[in-house]
């Protein structure tokens, strides 16, 4: 007998790779409308809240699920329409909303009202779907009582080469540094700071937006390479002829392009906060960093030091082939959708 299909409204505020891969696994099963609420501004983020109401208004009874993805401002009213009108409402959590990063600006809860919007959206769902057990953790510590579960993001994989060329060791990071507080939050001043401690090494970053970004960076390393933002479908190459993939971020509640770089073959080299153990488990190399820790100074017990020490042993290793099985067993698309659908029914 043919499984019934729901009708799902799907909200978002802006599209993403992940997101897309969500949208892709629900509309191949069930009736899905897409709803988009621009954030892009304060003003076209009002707009979109009105608009948002009128439609949930009007067609919230239309609908049997509610799926909405990250918990903020466009949230707060499809979980409370889901609530009164008895439908089901998935918000998946993603990072951001669990943060409050003040020095920074960073995270809903640095905005009082936000943060409570937030909070109940958290508090209204049905289920919250956690990215990682670390975000899982923040959302009950954050809104009690809360349902939650662990859905990890999925890697759609294609043949990928694993084993490295002879050549130039390159190390790389990808990270979508568009503002001051992506430049810091993603870890991109360290990842500077030690290109320039490491001039026998070839790095690149890909994703940085210079026109935003430029009166941070200082003086550029020679052995240095920025890029701006690349189609996804671009990023193979990069991560096909890199050896090591860096990611010294100050808060990561996952990090995509980390399990993207490990299952093309590259040894990763992270910090030690939020989801990102979860991605690597026992392989690659970590560093420990005090938040405030921007990489600049030297010594025998410093970041820095941790960190070049976790380069050279990440460039000497040999086997990269169990690391990515690793990617392929536990963070793949079809695990997820598998999942995803599971919950939908």
């Amino acid at each position: 007998m043919e499984e019934k299909s729901s009708r799902i409204l799907f909200i978002y505020t802006r599209t993403s790779t992940f997101i897309n891969g969500d949208l892709d696994i629900l509309s191949g099963r069930h009736i899905v409308t897409s709803l988009e609420v621009d954030n892009s501004t304060p003003s076209k983020q009002l707009f979109a809240l009105i608009k948002e109401f009128f439609f949930l208004l009007a067609n919230i009874k239309s609908y049997d699920v509610v799926y909405i993805w990250f918990a903020d401002y466009h949230s707060f009213l499809p979980a409370l329409f889901a609530k009164l009108a008895g439908k089901r409402c998935l918000l998946v959590i993603g990072g951001y909303d669990t943060c409050r990063v003040k020095k920074y600006k960073y995270g809903s809860f640095v905005n009082p009202l936000r943060g409570f919007m937030t909070r109940m959206s958290m508090k209204m769902a049905t289920l919250n779907l956690c990215v990682s057990k670390y975000v899982e953790r923040v959302v009950r510590a954050v809104a009690p009582g809360s349902a939650t579960e662990v859905l990890y993001n999925g890697i759609r994989f294609e043949p990928a080469q694993v084993r490295k060329s002879a050549g130039p060791r390159q190390v790389l990071c990808v990270a979508l540094a568009t503002s001051p507080q992506a430049f810091h939050i993603k870890g991109v001043d360290r990842f500077i700071a030690l290109a320039a401690a490491m001039p026998q090494y070839q790095f690149t970053l890909v994703g940085a937006n210079m026109d935003r970004i430029w009166f941070l960076t200082g003086k550029i390393p020679a052995n240095l390479s920025i890029l701006p933002k690349v189609d996804h479908s671009q990023l193979r190459k990069f991560y096909s002829k890199s050896h090591v993939y860096c990611q010294l971020s100050r808060r990561e509640s996952f990090s995509l392009a980390l399990a993207e770089a490990m299952i093309h073959g590259c040894i990763p080299v992270i910090t030690r906060v939020g989801g990102m153990p979860e991605v690597t488990g026992e392989f690659g190399e970590s560093v420990f960093a005090l938040f405030s820790d921007n990489f600049k100074s030297s010594g025998e017990n410093s970041a820095l030091e941790s960190a070049k020490e976790a380069v050279e042993n990440a460039l000497a290793h040999k086997d990269n082939i169990a690391q990515a099985e690793r990617i392929r067993t536990h963070f793949t698309f079809e695990k997820r959708a598998e999942r995803l659908l599971e919950l939908i029914k």
